[in-house]
């Protein structure tokens, strides 16, 4: 059964950078488990995620949720 999640995070002058960083993840090979589409929409990032189960979806979301937090940290501390 396959699963889905939409997110928006709406991160205002980092959305752009995060976007960017992203995008440069996605071109690396990864694991099959699950599918990511990332968008930029008015200073929002959306994030499209499809896996085979919801485990695989839980996992995948929390992966890069994390991923967004540490960028947008270290985003938001160079720029203080």
């Amino acid at each position: 059964m396959r699963t889905s999640a939409i997110i928006t995070l709406c991160l205002e002058k980092y959305a752009s950078p995060l976007y960017e960083s992203l995008l440069a993840e996605l071109s690396q090979p990864s694991p099959k488990k699950a599918q990511l589409e990332v968008y930029l929409r008015d200073n929002c990032i959306e994030l499209r995620l499809n896996a085979k189960d919801v485990s695989s979806l839980r996992a995948v979301t929390n992966s890069y949720l994390y991923l967004v937090y540490a960028m947008y940290s270290s985003l938001k501390s160079v720029q203080e």
